[in-house]
């Protein structure tokens, strides 16, 4: 199934292999786009856009970045911090130019997303002919291409709005509310024809879980968005997956919170919306899902029984590893820290310099410190055994992994059930109904698997629904939202002094503006 799926996105997604659109400009219409299997082919080439989201330089490694999650210092080897242009601490400081190569890919992840859903409805909508299904896909594509607007406006105050590639001149720029109300209209203009039920024939598409979802997050945010708060309707988003099955929600939490990070994890019960990876069929530095080389030391690699020597770039921020609970077991479900060990279950040992005579080395346990001093970023080289590295999805052992043009096996949930039961407890208690949650036995599920004690009536707070959620959905690339919307992001943390309200909004890219004139 994984491997038809791969082998189908490659073929649609010019990017993938480099194909260009001549393939397809070969094929008649009327005799190729005559169901919904050839429409849902050719709309991979709208999902493959997804797949940078796992990159180094990426939308997801942005939002890691700019919040109290993760920081990429300098490391041993005199790599990242302030080198390659200052771009991490631009981002970490939150004094971020418009030529930041951080900030241009995760304009490029919405943009190129919205460009190729564009494409594929243009190409749909000149195929005169009907058969089951054909709204099911196009609703797919739009909900798509309505989740990459969201991702937009989250980060930028003013966008470019096209809705087809048959326009004449350029994008208008359209500030929140104009887009907002368009993501709104179009989701609930489509949500009807699109799957209820998440088979394994909908793994990796939008089904009207996923439909719901984005409006969740949409109107969750309305008041950052658009200033006016909607949590009434963000809890009516989340019921309708949680009821959707009779009553029921056809996701559950799942036991095993591992599992969902596991190297084969397609299809997880709890899993809304996966972007599928594969070591074979997404390869480059632009498609493949890179984890493992952004944030190993490379002395790591070869006893995990990984073949590359990776960049020891990515590592939790000190303050973030504290605020989890001493008993909270997804500290060390997301996060490498203390004793290292090989494959085998042997502890680990480095060579280091003897504090005595740094001219000569002493060997000593492999022990990471979640703790380090802010100078690493300008003048300080941390050492292999400062930061916990982000371990949350579990790397290949069988030497598979063997440079930045080859990537991770496991598919990432952009979209979980559990993110679902925390955006509607959040919205119940913004309403001041948080007792009506007390015993859903869904959120009681999430606690007891990390093994928390259950939120009572004087629990379950909005200070603690906050780290709950930096916890459960920790470097999975929401962070930035939640920290916005529960007053956070001003603050001052790690490396980051406190900001005025401008830190909102981040500078449009300097190559999109240099391309597109009505955003300058």
């Amino acid at each position: 199934m994984k491997k038809i799926l791969f082998m189908v996105m490659c073929l649609a997604a010019a990017a993938c292999t480099n194909l260009d659109e001549q393939i397809y400009s070969k094929i008649e219409k009327d005799s190729f786009f005559t169901s919904e299997e050839q429409f849902a082919k050719y709309s991979a080439r709208a999902y493959s856009s997804l797949q940078h989201w796992g990159t180094e330089k990426s939308y997801w490694s942005f939002d890691m970045e700019i919040t109290d999650e993760i920081c990429t210092p300098f490391n041993p080897n005199g790599g990242w911090g302030n080198a390659n242009n200052g771009r991490y601490i631009e981002v970490q400081t939150h004094d971020i130019s418009n030529s930041n190569s951080l900030l241009e890919p995760a304009w490029d992840f919405c943009f190129n997303g919205i460009s190729a859903c564009n494409d594929v409805l243009d190409t749909f909508n000149s195929v005169d002919r009907d058969f089951d299904a054909k709204n099911r896909v196009i609703a797919e594509v739009k909900v798509l291409r309505a989740f990459y607007y969201f991702m937009a406006i989250c980060y930028w105050k003013n966008v470019p709005y096209a809705i087809t590639k048959k326009i004449e001149g350029y994008p208008e720029k359209k500030d929140r509310q104009f887009i907002f109300s368009f993501i709104e209209k179009e989701i609930k203009d489509n949500i009807d024809y699109l799957a209820v039920e998440p088979t394994t024939t909908y793994y990796g598409r939008v089904t009207r879980g996923v439909a719901d979802f984005v409006l969740a997050k949409l109107y969750l945010n309305a008041e950052f968005l658009v200033g006016t708060p909607k949590w009434a309707e963000a809890e009516a988003a989340c019921k309708d997956i949680m009821t959707a099955n009779k009553g029921a929600s056809y996701y559950k939490i799942v036991d095993d919170y591992k599992s969902l990070f596991a190297i084969k994890n397609e299809f997880n019960e709890e899993g809304i919306f996966a972007i599928p990876y594969s070591t074979v069929y997404t390869t480059s530095d632009h498609y493949a899902f890179l984890l493992y080389i952004s944030t190993l030391p490379p002395n790591l690699c070869e006893p995990l029984g990984i073949a590359a020597k990776a960049w020891d770039g990515y590592v939790g921020q000190p303050d973030f590893l504290d605020s989890y609970d001493a008993s909270d077991k997804r500290k060390a479900w997301t996060w490498m820290y203390g004793q290292m060990y090989d494959i085998n279950g042997n502890a680990l040992t480095i060579e280091v310099p003897d504090p005595a005579n740094p001219e000569n080395g002493i060997v000593v346990p492999y022990i990471i410190e979640t703790d380090f001093p802010e100078s690493t970023f300008d003048n300080t080289q941390r050492t292999h055994l400062q930061g916990a590295r982000i371990g949350k999805w579990a790397f290949q052992s069988d030497m598979t992994l063997t440079g930045g043009q080859v990537g991770m096996e496991n598919d990432v949930y952009l979209m979980r059930y559990a993110d679902v039961v925390l955006m509607y407890a959040e919205a119940m208690v913004r309403q001041n109904k948080g007792g009506e949650v007390i015993g859903n036995a869904d959120l009681d599920k999430i606690r007891t698997r990390a093994g928390l004690p259950l939120f009572t009536a004087e629990t379950l707070t909005l200070d603690n629904l906050y780290q709950e959620r930096s916890h459960e959905l920790a470097v999975e690339g929401w962070h930035r939202q939640d920290m916005i919307r529960f007053d956070k992001y001003l603050a001052a943390w790690w490396g980051k002094p406190a900001m005025d309200e401008n830190d909102y909004d981040l500078p449009i890219p300097k190559a999109a503006k240099a391309a597109n004139p009505n955003l300058k």
